[in-house]
């Protein structure tokens, strides 16, 4: 130990005047250096010490600070980010520091003198650094193979040597699982405490986090989530027992056998029983929905056909097209496509790896796929439970949207006469709340309602609830409904793209587009304050060309006193009214991330009411709104970086103009004369950083092929030119996962 104490001391100076070379700002590099001189000293951190010791021999000095100046962000409900060593990684340090702060606030703020349930889930996801983040430890890395699984039987650990009894499944069989929405009605069927569910949704495989619920089976909102949050701060020593030693003591327990059975009765019931059976192809994305989705539309009779490839539990997501196993990119299900047009399915559903998250292909009249956004998918649903007096239940009771959610979801509501919850904070979190409150008070805010009159909650995200018994956004439901709906317009002769189209019509033709800018690390973080700032203190007077007509500021005081930090992420979103807009910009509360908002009211727009039209315009304006964001940054980007995907950080669509454009155009002659597969091979290697594990040409062939083209039209040398042509037609000709319509 005193050789490690000296080894500390002499490399402390260098580590603060590198810092210090490395941003400008203070008191980051103190916090850095407290938690630094903390994770070296205490022996909670020993398992650490030597991979932050490799950090400083091979001088990466940058991903020491960015990994030390905080620790991870209590945001929605938990933590997620990318996982590595320090406080603002995930790992089993700061995993094992946020449950034992968990077991403080339990057994504080809900004492018993029994032992209390806890149920624990995870999703498939492992840890193979396929960034190359941590390449300089080489195969030394302690986290390479670290999974969910791993990271949920230390929670499970922890849990039990505080002296709950916790439940977990896979005690017997690997290949058993539990989902988001599973997870959330095992806590309300066991009376448990809470619970805690291992994963980072439909991020990145790099990525990894941890959500808590509380009894209700929900996340805490404020102040409650501040209060978890603080005794995670506090803890000064970890109680733990060894897994096996706590199973065979009963401490840790699997799920009981009739759990499962109860979840899927509890989806079976909100089906009309008279449905005939369609032919769905669905994919899990290599995570854990075919343990509820899947057996879910079995037992309803549905001819259910897993996509292999899909089926693997593969927690790195190689399948996967670009290792992003989320709804909302179309391209991460578009490969089970020709299996679908092959066995003449009805329906392609989706799942992120946790399950609560729905994705949707339709099937046109002509065979053709349409791609269902999540705000579609919820209008579908509320069109047919609500309001379709030929086919759908014609039901009665409550909707609940959130703030970015489609206004179509609030007009369907006003048209059916029922009762809506709209414009919620985001996230599912509020939706659980609202829910708790008509549960407890018997009405949210002026919505005088019961829990059970719940017809349907939906958010933009892909996320959707059909019942009170679950408060976490359940894919299960919505598939469920969806295969009914489609299996109700087929006996008709009907399609639910065509379908949508004529609700849309009928409701006000509402379209909505969603983009993002992805920052990275300490410098993301300062430029997404920057941006917001900006924003706020010289608001802009119109957005694509429209002007504002009225914006709010959810931080400003006449939206109310904000009672903790985690209500201050919430709260950081800007909304701008306009002729026939509503605009929202909306940082992460995890991740240095935005998001953009558009929703054009179709119908206000010049006749005639085209869908195509108002789509047009929609994203015509989330363009312009992305580009006066990143504008307040002094970042302008050319037409082709632009066309990159929105999963791309800002600094490399930067670079793809500033380095890209001048190494491709140096290269542009020497490549003709090689093969195709050697222009192939020197693109994969020059684009390798846009492509997120996957093939890079594929991700960014759109803006590759721009660029060559404008390239093209702009060199004076003829054979470079002949050369640019050329390459743009290999680009061109790489196979994409699947065709299908937006």
């Amino acid at each position: 130990m005193e050789r490690k104490e000296d080894d500390w001391t002499r490399s402390r100076a260098q580590i603060k005047q590198s810092f210090k070379g490395l941003s400008s700002n203070v008191d980051l590099v103190h916090q850095a250096l407290v938690l630094l001189d903390e994770w070296v000293s205490n022996p909670m951190y020993t398992a650490q010490r030597d991979a932050v010791f490799s950090h400083v021999n091979n001088r990466q000095f940058a991903l020491l600070l960015d990994s030390f100046y905080q620790m991870v962000p209590f945001g929605t409900g938990g933590r997620r980010g990318r996982v590595g060593f320090g406080p603002n990684r995930i790992n089993p340090v700061t995993v094992a520091i946020s449950v034992q702060g968990h077991c403080n606030f339990l057994r504080q703020t809900s004492p018993s003198t029994t032992p209390q349930k806890i149920v624990v889930a995870f999703d498939t996801r492992i840890f193979s650094d396929i960034a190359g983040t941590y390449a300089f430890l080489g195969s030394a890395n302690p986290l390479l193979g670290l999974t969910s699984r791993a990271l949920a039987h230390l929670a499970c650990e922890i849990y039990a040597g505080n002296g709950f009894e916790v439940y977990i499944a896979g005690t017997k069989n690997e290949r058993e699982y539990l989902s988001t929405p599973e997870l959330s009605f095992s806590i309300r069927y066991l009376s448990a405490a809470g619970g805690m569910n291992v994963s980072a949704s439909h991020n990145h495989p790099d990525d990894n986090g941890f959500k808590f619920f509380n009894q209700q089976g929900a996340q805490d909102v404020a102040p409650t989530d501040q209060v978890m949050a603080s005794y995670m701060g506090e803890v000064a020593r970890v109680e733990r027992v060894e897994f096996a030693a706590a199973l065979r003591a009963g401490s840790i327990l699997p799920l009981p056998a009739d759990l499962h059975p109860a979840y899927v009765g509890l989806n079976l019931a909100l089906r009309r029983k008279d449905t005939a059976p369609v032919h769905v192809v669905y994919t899990p994305l290599c995570g854990t929905g075919d343990g509820t989705v899947g057996d879910v539309l079995r037992a309803a009779g549905h001819n259910v056909q897993v996509y292999g490839p899909h089926n693997t539990y593969d927690g790195t997501f190689a399948s996967v097209p670009f290792r992003l196993p989320n709804p909302e990119v179309p391209e991460a299900a578009s490969p089970a496509l020709p299996m679908a047009t092959a066995t003449n399915a009805d329906i392609v559903l989706c799942t992120d790896p946790d399950a609560d998250r729905l994705g949707v292909f339709a099937k046109g009249s002509l065979g053709d796929w349409r791609y269902l956004n999540g705000n579609e998918i919820a209008s579908v649903l509320a069109y047919y439970l609500c309001l379709d007096s030929e086919i759908g239940p014609k039901r009665s009771g409550v909707l609940i949207k959130t703030m970015v959610t489609t206004r179509m979801f609030q007009r369907i509501a006003e048209q059916a006469g029922c009762s809506i919850v709209a414009d919620l904070l985001v996230g599912f979190k509020y939706i659980a709340n609202a829910l708790l409150c008509m549960e407890r008070d018997g009405h949210y805010q002026q919505v005088h309602a019961a829990a059970t009159d719940l017809i349907l909650a939906g958010e933009e995200s892909h996320g959707v609830l059909l019942t009170s018994q679950i408060r976490d956004k359940d894919a299960a439901g919505g598939a469920l409904i969806l295969c009914e709906l489609v299996s109700r317009l087929h006996a008709r002769k009907r399609y639910l793209p065509e379908y949508l189209d004529a609700l849309t019509l009928q409701c006000g033709n509402y379209q909505n587009v969603a983009r993002s800018i992805v920052m990275r690390g300490i410098r993301g973080v300062a430029l997404l304050a920057d941006m917001m700032n900006s924003l706020r203190s010289r608001p802009p007077a119109g957005l694509g060309g429209l002007p504002v007509l009225r914006s709010q500021d959810f931080l400003a005081a006449d939206h109310g006193p904000i009672l903790t930090e985690t209500e201050k992420l919430s709260r950081n979103l800007l909304v701008y009214e306009l002729e026939y807009v509503r605009i929202v910009i909306r940082p992460s509360g995890t991740e240095p991330k935005a998001k953009i908002y558009v929703d054009v009211e179709g119908a206000k727009l010049p006749p005639p009411n085209d869908r195509i039209n108002a789509l047009r315009v929609a994203r015509r304006l989330a363009a312009d709104v992305l580009e006066e964001c990143i504008s307040r940054l002094n970042v302008r980007l050319s037409a082709s970086a632009s066309m990159l995907p929105d999963y791309v950080d800002l600094d490399l669509k930067a670079r793809f103009d500033t380095g890209f454009r001048g190494d491709l155009l140096d290269a542009a002659e020497r490549l003709s004369r090689e093969s195709h597969e050697q222009q192939l091979s020197w693109l994969r290697e020059r684009l390798a950083p846009y492509g997120s594990g996957a093939d890079p040409v594929e991700a960014t062939a759109p803006a590759v092929i721009h660029l060559l083209g404008e390239l093209s039209g702009e060199v004076a040398n003829p054979a470079v030119r002949d050369a640019l042509r050329a390459l743009e037609k290999v680009v061109a000709n790489v196979p994409a996962s699947a065709s299908w319509v937006a």
